[in-house]
């Protein structure tokens, strides 16, 4: 089996001045957190966190925020399940999905984020298309997304490969020299092919350094009569994979409700942090638990479950 890293070898001069063997791996770490308010933490210290890897404590080298060099990718599903109709009419009920996702994107989502490092646009039905590659120009981000049009007009609403669709933005990513790396996708819910392989994308996710946000458009709680099993699998399929990275799954039922969605989104995004360390690697990669605390009392905080190396 191919041996998966999880991010490259950090230069000793963004560590610190320590010794690096031929053994000793660099490894960035991203977390958020949030109080027992619920507010997200803007201003920790590096001397409030803790990190623990195998419940034994370990030296943090690098410690950032907002100035963390990051690369962004937003894949957005364009289809008949998110686009119905030629264009959005509220007036007459006709809500495009795709057109709520582009109104909420153009709501200062960008500004902050190419500050921190390039963006890149995508839309997929059947296939994958870059809309906009990788830039720091907002304006550039946003034009793109005004020339979106509604891909209304295709047949086939069940068997559009969500996964698949996932495992492109991670390739567009993963190979990036950003410290931190963040696809968001936006999708209706996910298709009987790309369940049967969960596992498959779960393990994808465990071993490399992107961090994951999900955004889907479908029922929280489906049940009763008329559920698909594609419905019903849903919410359980989603979290299975954003859970092996330090991102977030949402569920929209309602469109009223996706400005709350966007709110979070947005601060989720622009107050993440980020740990550098070292690892001493073994010969072959093994799991090993990672846990992180925070010096401030009682705090809720997303990161890895679990780092290979």
């Amino acid at each position: 089996m191919k041996r998966f890293l999880f991010a490259a070898v950090l230069p000793a001069l963004l560590l610190g001045p320590v010794a690096q063997g031929a053994d000793r791996q660099g490894i960035y770490l991203t977390f958020s957190a949030r109080d027992q308010n619920r507010i997200y933490y803007r201003d920790l210290k590096e001397e409030e966190v803790a990190l623990y890897l195998d419940e034994q404590p370990v030296e943090i080298r690098y410690f950032g925020s907002r100035k963390v060099s990051t690369a962004f990718a937003f894949i957005i599903e364009n289809s008949p399940r998110t686009a119905q109709f030629a264009r959005s009419m509220p007036q007459r009920g006709q809500n495009n999905i795709v057109d709520y996702v582009i109104y909420g994107l153009l709501e200062g989502v960008f500004p902050p984020l190419v500050a921190m490092g390039p963006v890149l646009l995508a839309e997929f039905y059947k296939e994958f298309s870059i809309v906009q590659n990788f830039t720091e120009d907002d304006y550039l981000l946003e034009d793109a997304l005004i020339r979106m049009q509604p891909n209304w007009t295709g047949l086939d609403k069940e068997n559009i490969p969500v996964a698949r669709m996932l495992g492109r933005g991670v390739d567009l990513l993963k190979d990036r020299s950003e410290r931190r790396k963040i696809l968001v996708l936006f999708t209706a819910v996910v298709d009987r092919e790309s369940y049967k392989h969960l596992e498959e994308y779960r393990q994808l996710l465990r071993h490399e350094n992107v961090d994951v946000y999900v955004v889907s458009f479908a029922r929280r709680f489906p049940t009763g009569v008329g559920n698909t099993f594609e419905q019903r699998m849903n919410t359980y399929y989603f979290r299975n994979l954003v859970r092996e990275t330090s991102g977030h799954f949402y569920i929209s039922e309602e469109l009223a409700y996706i400005d709350d969605v966007f709110v979070d989104l947005k601060s989720r995004l622009a107050n993440s942090y980020t740990l550098g360390f070292y690892v001493e690697a073994g010969d072959e990669p093994t799991e090993h638990k990672v846990e992180i605390k925070i010096l401030r009392g009682k705090s809720d905080i997303t990161h890895r479950p679990i780092l290979i190396y």
